[in-house]
């Protein structure tokens, strides 16, 4: 699963934490894939990487996709540094690094965007679910790479409407180029973030969400704007660690988004098939 959206700020790598805790919670083992070369993921899920610079970048997703061989992401794989065995037993990243920006120097190589797929090979099948947490990014060598390993794609969107636009742009991107870039991938939807209830513009522009391709394409819970929501990020946490109502909410708003998905998921690819 690539979870992605052209506009940065959107907070698709929130989204992407939340979801794979949340899955970890529900006892799938879990591979999250950092593609952004902030590194963000990696940060958030306390990945154990290595404290000199130049360590990092050769045991990074960088390294590994220079010139894959098969199951080579293997190599770099590095466990969840959460305490708590829920996730620290059954969350592994592969962790990203800046010079993943370097990857378009070698765009026009044979096959470059199967890279991902190469080094996936044979790896996935120790996991029930892969995330592939993407760049803020349209017609760039990465999100080619992420695309192209793939199965569905997750689209987070504020509702905000240079959010909706940019979401709106990664479908008509899918659209066009699915026939050489990736035939099988199908969109499983969005998943509208930082909503605020209150705001009547936000209710405008959640039925916006919905025309743009229809209302089975938006998951029914809503990521409210919470405290909580920005504590996982800032201190590298699950939910759950919340133990504040606030946090509660925020992980049982993840756990309700964790099942949309696993349904709309199988009726999208089976619709593909």
């Amino acid at each position: 699963m690539a979870i992605a959206n052209h506009k940065g700020g959107v907070g698709k790598t929130g989204i992407a934490q939340g979801l794979i805790t949340a899955a970890a919670e529900a006892g799938q083992r879990v591979l999250a894939v950092d593609m952004d070369a902030q590194g963000n993921l990696t940060r958030r899920l306390r990945a154990q990487v290595p404290a000199a610079p130049e360590d990092r970048a050769r045991a990074s997703l960088a390294s590994v996709l220079q010139r894959p061989a098969v199951g080579e992401i293997e190599r770099i794989l590095v466990p969840c540094g959460y305490d708590d065995p829920t996730y620290s037993e059954r969350i592994t990243i592969a962790p990203g690094h800046l010079e993943l920006e370097l990857l378009s120097l070698t765009a026009g190589t044979a096959s470059a965007e199967k890279r991902l797929l190469r080094a996936l090979h044979g790896v996935t099948d120790a996991f029930d679910l892969v995330v592939i947490d993407c760049p803020p990014n349209l017609l760039s060598h990465q999100i080619d790479i992420a695309f192209s390993a793939a199965d569905v794609l997750l689209l987070p969107c504020e509702a905000e409407y240079d959010a909706v636009e940019s979401a709106r742009r990664i479908y008509e991107r899918v659209d066009r180029d699915r026939h050489t870039l990736n035939p099988d991938l199908a969109v499983a939807g969005m998943v509208v973030n930082r909503f605020r209830p209150n705001l009547n513009v936000h209710q405008e522009r959640v039925a916006e969400i919905a025309n743009v391709r229809g209302a089975d394409h938006v998951c029914p819970t809503r990521v409210h704007e919470l405290v909580a929501v920005k504590g996982q990020a800032e201190h590298a946490r699950p939910l759950r660690a919340d133990t504040t109502p606030q946090g509660r909410e925020a992980a049982d708003a993840f756990r309700d988004i964790h099942s949309w998905l696993r349904s709309r998921t199988a009726t999208v690819m089976g619709a593909t098939a």
